[in-house]
C-alpha cells in the first residue's frame, strides 16, 4: 500500500532538500578552495625553486668567470701565491655575505676543499657529501653549470649549484659549490599541514552545522504542526462546549419522554423495541459529544505510580457489562511481570475500552479479544507494551489514516475514538501501533515508558 504524505511531510522533505542541497554546494565549495589552495602551494613551491636555482646558476656564472680571469692561478698553484688565496677566500666570504649563501666554496675532483668563503672547512678538507649529488657533479665536469635538488642535511634544507672553474686550455680544474638556504619551503610545508587540518575541521562542521539545520527545521515543522493543531482543538473546544449544551438538553428531553411513553403505553407483557431504540440512540449521541469533547480538550494526565495490570481488568470488565449480541471472550496475558510506573489511569483505561469497543463492533460473529502486558528494552529504556488483539474481519480500507480524527472505515461512529487513544498515548510520550489482515483480525500495540 503507498504511503500517503501529508503537507506538512511534503514541506518538511522539501526543506530538508534544500539544506542538503546548500550543505552538498558547500561541501563542493569547500573541497574545490583546499584543492586549488593544494595546487597553488605546490605551484608556489615549483615556482620558488625554479627561482632560487635561476638566481644561483647566475651568480655562480659570474663568480666562476671571475675566479677564472683573476684566482685561476691561485686554485692551481696555492702555495707560490698566498695572498692571491686569501683574496679569492674573501671574495667568497663576501659573496657568502651579500647574497645570504649557507657556504662558497671550491672542490677539487677529489671532492677536496681548495677555497672556502665560509671558512667551516679547512683546505684539503673532503667533503664526501656531495657524492649524493653525483649526477650534478658529472655534468659540471663536462663544463655546464648543473643543480641539485633540494637536500636536507641536519635539519636543514638547502640547493646546490656546481660551476666548472677552467683553465686558459678551457680544461675544467675545479668546481665551484655555492649552497643556498630553502628553509621557506618548511613554511610552505607547514601550509599544507594547515590545509589539511583546517579541510578537516571544516568538513566536521559542516557535517555538525546540517545535523544541526536539518534538526531545527524538524523542530520548527513539528512546533508549527503543532501550534496548528492547538489552535484547532481550542477551536473544536469552544465550538464542542456550545454543541454539547445545546444538543444534550434536547437528548435529556428525548430520553424524558421516551421513559414516560413507554411506562404510559407499553404493555408488560410484550416488549416494544421502538421504545429501547430511543434510549440507545440517544446513548449514541451522547457518546458521540463526549468523545468530541475528549478530543476537543488536551487531556491533562494525573500521574499516579500504578499497576497496569489492574487498569486492564477494569476496562475488561467494562466492556463486559456492554450489551452485545454477540458472544465475546476476553483473555488477559501476561508475558513478563510489569512493575508499577507512573501514568494517568482514567485515560489508559479510556484507550483499552476504546480499542477493545472497535474490536467488539467489528464482529460478525462470536470473536475473541487477548490483551498481552509486556516489557521491551529500546535504547536503554524500558517501555510497557500493551497488545489488543482480535479475530475479527480485519481493517478494510487506508490504515494509514485510521488515527486521524473523523476518519473511520465503518458506516457508523465519529471516528474520534482511536485519534483520542492516539492523542492520550503521545501525551504519556508513548506511540501506538496497528496491524491488521483481511479475514484474520487486528491487533493494536500501545507503547508506555516506565
Amino acid at each position: 500500500m503507498p504511503k500517503v504524505v501529508n503537507t506538512e511531510e511534503r514541506l518538511l522533505q522539501k526543506r530538508k532538500f534544500y539544506v542538503r542541497s546548500l550543505v552538498i554546494f558547500t561541501v563542493l565549495m569547500l573541497l574545490a578552495f583546499n584543492l586549488g589552495s593544494w595546487l597553488f602551494v605546490n605551484r608556489m613551491g615549483s615556482y620558488l625553486e625554479q627561482e632560487l636555482e635561476k638566481r644561483l646558476i647566475v651568480v655562480a656564472g659570474l663568480t666562476a668567470n671571475k675566479i677564472e680571469l683573476d684566482y685561476i692561478e691561485d686554485i692551481l698553484s696555492p702555495e707560490k701565491n698566498r695572498i692571491g688565496q686569501q683574496l679569492l677566500q674573501s671574495y667568497l666570504s663576501d659573496l657568502v655575505y651579500n647574497f645570504e649563501f649557507e657556504s662558497a666554496f671550491v672542490i677539487d675532483r677529489e671532492y677536496l676543499v681548495l677555497v672556502d668563503g665560509a671558512r667551516h672547512f679547512p683546505r684539503g678538507q673532503k667533503r664526501t657529501y656531495l657524492k649524493q649529488d653525483s649526477t650534478a657533479l658529472q655534468q659540471a665536469w663536462t663544463g655546464d653549470i648543473s643543480t641539485s635538488p633540494i637536500h636536507v642535511l641536519e635539519g636543514n634544507k638547502f640547493k646546490s649549484v656546481y660551476a666548472p672553474i677552467k683553465d686558459d686550455l678551457f680544461e675544467v680544474q675545479a668546481l665551484l659549490v655555492l649552497e643556498a638556504s630553502a628553509d621557506f619551503f618548511e613554511l610552505l610545508n607547514l601550509f599544507k599541514q594547515g590545509l589539511i587540518l583546517g579541510g578537516l575541521i571544516s568538513f566536521g562542521l559542516i557535517i555538525v552545522f546540517s545535523f544541526f539545520i536539518t534538526w531545527m527545521i524538524t523542530l520548527l515543522i513539528r512546533t508549527h504542526e503543532s501550534l496548528q493543531q492547538t489552535e484547532k482543538l481550542a477551536a473544536m473546544g469552544r465550538m464542542a462546549a456550545s454543541m454539547a449544551h445545546e444538543i444534550r438538553n434536547p437528548l435529556g428531553i428525548i430520553k424524558g419522554t421516551a421513559d414516560v411513553l413507554k411506562e404510559k403505553y407499553a404493555v408488560k407483557e410484550q416488549e416494544d423495541e421502538l421504545f429501547d431504540f430511543i434510549a440507545a440512540e440517544v446513548q449514541r449521541l451522547n457518546y458521540l459529544i463526549n468523545n468530541f469533547l475528549s478530543f476537543a480538550r488536551e487531556p491533562k494526565l494525573n500521574l499516579k505510580t500504578t499497576d497496569i495490570k489492574a487498569v486492564v481488568e477494569k476496562a475488561v470488565a467494562a466492556v463486559e457489562r456492554e450489551e452485545n449480541e454477540f458472544k465475546i471472550q476476553i483473555f488477559i496475558h501476561i508475558k513478563n511481570e510489569l512493575p508499577q510506573f507512573k501514568f494517568d489511569e482514567n485515560t489508559i483505561q479510556q484507550v483499552l475500552f476504546n480499542l477493545m469497543i472497535n474490536a467488539l463492533q467489528a464482529f460478525k460473529k462470536n470473536g475473541k479479544i487477548e490483551i498481552s502486558l509486556n516489557t521491551i528494552s529500546l535504547k536503554n529504556k524500558k517501555y510497557a507494551e500493551i497488545s489488543v488483539a482480535d479475530n475479527g474481519p480485519g481493517i478494510e480500507g487506508d490504515r494509514t489514516k485510521i488515527f486521524e480524527p473523523f476518519f473511520t472505515t465503518k458506516s457508523t461512529g465519529s471516528g474520534l475514538g482511536l485519534a483520542i487513544c492516539k492523542q492520550i498515548i503521545e501525551k504519556h510520550e508513548g506511540w501506538i501501533e496497528v496491524t491488521s489482515e483481511i479475514g484474520k483480525g487486528t491487533t493494536f500495540k500501545f507503547y508506555l515508558p516506565i
